[in-house]
């Protein structure tokens, strides 16, 4: 391995330590000789975790670690699953000042985001040959412990291994979902298993693997609505969308006849009902929450069954997008004949999300635009869905909105803050060299710290304004 990256990892492990500077160097040695891979997660714990054992920093420490417990970002795209933080209080022109980078810590592979409760935060990786959930101290990056979930997974197509979807976070609980299907609650403290339980198994569902090749494993995040947990193994059977008990994981119900998508569900309110919003590879799927009954469909799709990108309600429409020639579209909900039913206000091929979920701030919306050739970046105006401008400064890349601003994490690991201006791109700084290649993780914001990650390491960078 490379000396500096060996190097950061020996600086993490002295500022995480108290031992005496003799048993210090001998773990720098040990580290040197051993070679260790800078993308292998730090002192991995199989099973289980002692970090109920673990404190958290001292004074003068103590009033910050405090703070941080305020602020949370409980599950992918967000508290909210849109991608959008309130978070005031920030660092919003990086050309005058420069964020820093307040840690970063070794990580293994995968594309699962990061969530934030606590003072605490967690993700998913890959190491050797298991898949594992992982929590870190948020203040100071330190690893508190380390949870096997299931075995490292690899897709059809060899892209990658490690886990797709994100944790979610709820009331002092993990709920992971794993690429073969494996669906695992943990204590969020102390990183014990709860239960566990195989999607594919208890729904009947038939795994996708021999299918298609067109196929990289369970990407979408779990939902929690009310005691279920909301997820889609993509049946033929009336068994596409499964609801389980957020206690047990026994099965409560079952619905739907399509094949799975990789975009993540999410609930709504609208024409005075619940509604749950499932993207399945075929279509765009309203369930209520409580039996799974179909209250409405749309379809919606591509010859791959590739629908990537979360569809975000704003007010009273439901903005979706998919690549591959599939385009965007903007629907309303409407109540005819006691029935709910969607009715198109636009539709057309001008914002293609490949995986990446846009973003809809102050009626526009913004978001990267292609799949395997060249991608722009976009803006659309929300009523019309007429193009404002494009831009090719950015190229593919995942985001989340802050304060009228855009904070997109390029695949080549490079941030770039733009502001969100429909009239013209106007960008506020860019950091380059942080991440590499595939940084395809969507950053995560919280107490006006910001995280990413690649399939190497996870950084921290402060972002309050000072």
């Amino acid at each position: 391995m490379p000396f500096p990256e060996t190097l950061l990892n020996c600086v993490h492990f002295f500022c995480s330590h108290s031992y005496r500077v003799r048993t210090t160097c001998i773990c720098f040695v040990l580290l040197l000789h051993t070679g260790l891979a800078g993308a292998q997660l730090p002192k991995i714990t199989p099973g289980g975790s002692k970090s109920n054992t673990t404190t958290l920093p001292e004074k003068p420490e103590e009033e910050v670690t405090q703070t941080l417990k305020k602020g949370n970002w409980t599950s992918f795209l967000g508290n909210n699953r849109n991608g959008t933080s309130e978070e005031t209080g920030l660092n919003l022109n990086w050309n005058l000042q420069r964020p820093a980078v307040l840690w970063r810590v070794p990580l293994g592979g995968g594309f699962s985001s990061i969530v934030v409760a606590e003072g605490r935060i967690w993700t998913m990786a890959t190491h050797l040959n298991n898949d594992y959930v992982v929590c870190f101290d948020a203040l100071s990056g330190k690893k508190l412990w380390a949870t096997s979930a299931a075995p490292t997974y690899l897709d059809g197509q060899r892209q990658a291994r490690g886990p797709r979807s994100t944790p979610t976070y709820h009331a002092g609980k993990l709920y992971c979902l794993l690429p073969a299907g494996d669906l695992i609650c943990l204590d969020s403290t102390s990183g014990k298993v709860e239960w566990k339980v195989n999607i594919f198994q208890i729904s009947g569902a038939q795994q996708q693997e021999q299918k298609t090749i067109y196929y990289w494993g369970m990407s979408a995040s779990p939902l929690i609505e009310g005691d279920l947990v909301i997820l889609q193994p993509g049946g033929s059977n009336n068994n596409s969308v499964i609801a389980v008990n957020k206690n047990t994981g026994k099965l409560v119900w079952a619905a739907g006849n399509d094949p799975p998508g990789y975009a993540s569900p999410i609930v709504i309110e609208a024409e005075n009902r619940r509604q749950v919003i499932v993207p399945t590879g075929q279509s765009i799927l309203s369930l209520s929450p409580d039996k799974g009954d179909l209250l409405w469909r749309i379809v919606w799709g591509n010859k791959y069954n590739c629908n990537c990108a979360t569809p975000i309600w704003n007010d009273d429409s439901l903005f979706i997008s998919s690549a591959y020639g599939t385009g965007c579209m903007r629907f309303a909900l409407i109540t005819q004949n006691e029935q709910i039913r969607p009715i198109s206000r636009w539709k057309n091929l001008a914002l293609q999300n490949q995986f990446a979920t846009s973003i809809i701030k102050d009626g526009f919306i913004y978001g990267p635009h292609g799949d395997l050739a060249v991608v722009t970046y976009r803006c659309l105006d929300m009523q019309r869905g007429q193009v404002q401008w494009i831009s090719r400064r950015v190229g593919k890349c995942t985001q989340i909105a802050v304060q009228d601003h855009l904070i997109c994490l390029t695949e080549q690991g490079t941030l770039v803050l733009i502001e969100a201006n429909p009239t013209e791109y106007r960008e506020k700084g860019r950091l380059t060299g942080l991440l590499s290649f595939k940084a395809w993780a969507h950053p995560a914001l919280a107490n006006q710290r910001l995280y990413i990650r690649d399939e190497k390491r996870l950084i921290c960078i402060d972002l309050k304004q000072k």
